[in-house]
């Protein structure tokens, strides 16, 4: 496990974030924002005393704990960053990367059903997200539950129909499995509702080439 930031250290992270602004903002914004800085760095240990410091001042705000997660799961502590994932999905929901980064945290801890699980929990808190469940599709795949996993990729783009993520991420398992009519059709709505894809339009292009067509043969009579 890794050492606690000295108290000196910490003191002085106190002190500057209380310099950095003399206005009405929230100190915990202040840490909050401190936490980031160092976690661009991969200064992860300060970070995650900056983003709990962030948390004594505002105890109520999810995306701290969400913070100090990805700390404490950059640091390799599983446990840590479980809890305050579910944390952080319990004061604020939307979060669906917590629940991702919790599942993951449970993969490293050779623990995929409960991964599942905590993927599942992410479409019930987030019924219209198609992220959710493009979450969730992407596991089942990563299981090698390609039935399962184009059921919740189906899900992704049936509540969230103007993700075009989710349409892209079904189409390419619908290629995957022989299915070229679906994967074309998906294709097409994700580069309408994104048309900056040009590895997708090179795709569609390929397997759906445009321009005029030959008609078929006439059969020939004797």
């Amino acid at each position: 496990m890794a050492p606690r930031v000295p108290v000196w250290q910490l003191a002085l992270l106190v002190g500057a974030a209380l310099l950095a602004g003399a206005g009405c903002e929230d100190p915990s914004v202040r840490f909050n924002r401190m936490g980031m800085e160092y976690y661009r760095a991969a200064d992860y240990t300060l970070a995650r005393a900056a983003f709990e410091e962030a948390i004594n001042v505002n105890p109520d705000v999810g995306e701290y704990y969400y913070n100090r997660g990805m700390c404490e799961q950059a640091l390799g502590h599983f446990d840590s960053a479980i809890h305050n994932y579910e944390m952080a999905t319990q004061l604020a929901p939307h979060i669906v990367a917590a629940f991702g980064n919790e599942a993951r945290c449970y993969v490293e801890k050779k623990d995929p059903d409960k991964a599942l699980a905590a993927l599942v929990a992410g479409t019930t808190a987030n019924p219209y997200t198609g992220e959710a469940f493009i979450n969730v599709g992407r596991f089942l795949l990563s299981r090698s539950d390609t039935a399962g996993a184009k059921l919740w990729l189906a899900k992704a783009w049936a509540v969230d129909p103007e993700n075009p993520r989710a349409h892209l991420e079904y189409a390419n398992l619908c290629l995957r499995l022989g299915d070229r009519d679906d994967a074309v059709e998906h294709l097409r709505k994700s580069l309408e509702l994104a048309p900056a894809q040009p590895e997708v339009s090179a795709r569609l292009a390929e397997i759906a080439p445009t321009g005029p067509q030959l008609p078929s043969p006439k059969q020939q009579t004797k």
